[in-house]
């Protein structure tokens, strides 16, 4: 079975390794099938940033997307190579990517948005985000500010957006709803995950905030929603009545982040904290998460005092 990963360098303000990774990995064997270095200018000054930060990866057919720090790219599964890649205003800082057939849903972190592409040209459908209730932001507030910039939001990183307070992080698709982590909220440690009706927009709390910390990517397990909690270096369930049974993981120190099924067990992605010696690691886990199965060192795709960093995990498609 192989898998896709996509990657970015620990240290990716510096030019010379401005370049995203998505490898193509034979989970069984551990070889590296193929890898595709994908690249973006690397810049920073006190107005704009943009940098080759790889984030999230979905498949549909022989379509891969892969999001990058304010574009997305299609790959042609079969030959491996770069066919489209689209832009919009909206896109800053990207981060988690999902599909349900008909749509291509992208996270934009630094405007705490989710985009919806039209699959077919993957033109902007719409955009759900800051001005939205749940957030906390109040539209008029956010009218005033997108408009002082233009409506371009490109060039912004969420460390200089004046309304980043959540990391919206990461979207899943399943049984018609859409799953929205968010890192933190209001800037505090804890996290949310919000429920979100792409047909009429409506969204509630899954868990509330402040009860999870860094919730990242989801999987649905028999024991209930499985996610990656990357700020406490492991994973967490919420069960059918709602609590939360959390799991601690190995290797530790790390920024936990990238869940696959595989087999009947799980691969979870681990980046080592920066100034870290220590490599990023793919670990295969049992299906409780109570056995490691087997490992990959992941660092090689960026020179050592780079580092690589762990995004995204996925099954690449079945053709």
């Amino acid at each position: 079975m192989n898998i896709l990963v996509t990657l970015k360098g620990e240290h990716y303000e510096l030019p010379h390794h401005a370049y995203a990774v998505l490898a193509e990995i034979h989970w069984p064997s551990k070889k590296i099938v193929r890898s595709l270095k994908i690249p973006a200018a690397s810049f920073r000054h006190d107005g704009a940033f943009m940098a080759p930060l790889a984030g999230g990866v979905c498949c549909h057919g022989d379509r891969v997307f892969m999001a990058m720090w304010n574009f997305i790219v299609e790959i042609d599964y079969d030959t491996f190579e770069i066919v489209n890649a689209v832009s919009n205003p909206w896109m800053a800082d990207l981060h988690g990517l999902a599909t349900d057939g008909g749509y291509l849903y992208v996270v934009s972190t630094a405007v705490t948005s989710l985009l919806a592409l039209n699959l077919k040209d993957l033109s902007l459908a719409w955009q759900w985000g800051p001005e939205e209730p749940i957030l906390g932001q109040g539209a008029s507030w956010w009218q005033r500010w997108s408009s002082s910039c233009g409506n371009e939001f490109r060039y912004i990183h969420k460390s200089r957006s004046c309304h980043y307070r959540h990391h919206l992080n990461d979207v899943r698709h399943r049984d018609g709803f859409l799953y929205l982590t968010t890192l933190k909220w209001l800037q505090q440690e804890g996290g949310a995950v919000i429920r979100l009706n792409p047909v009429n927009r409506q969204a509630e709390f899954l868990i509330p905030p402040g009860l999870i910390f860094g919730p990242h990517d989801g999987e649905w397990t028999q024991q209930g929603w499985l996610f990656t909690e990357s700020a406490k270096n492991g994973v967490v369930w919420q069960r059918e009545d709602g609590s939360l049974n959390r799991m601690p993981l190995s290797p530790a120190p790390a920024f936990v982040r990238g869940l696959c099924a595989m087999g009947e067990g799980y691969l979870v992605g681990f980046t080592r904290r920066r100034q870290s010696a220590t490599p990023s690691w793919i670990v295969e886990f049992s299906e409780d998460f109570g056995r490691e199965i087997s490992r990959l060192d992941v660092s090689l795709f960026y020179p050592k005092e780079i580092g690589a960093a762990i995004h995204a995990l996925t099954h690449a498609p079945i053709l």
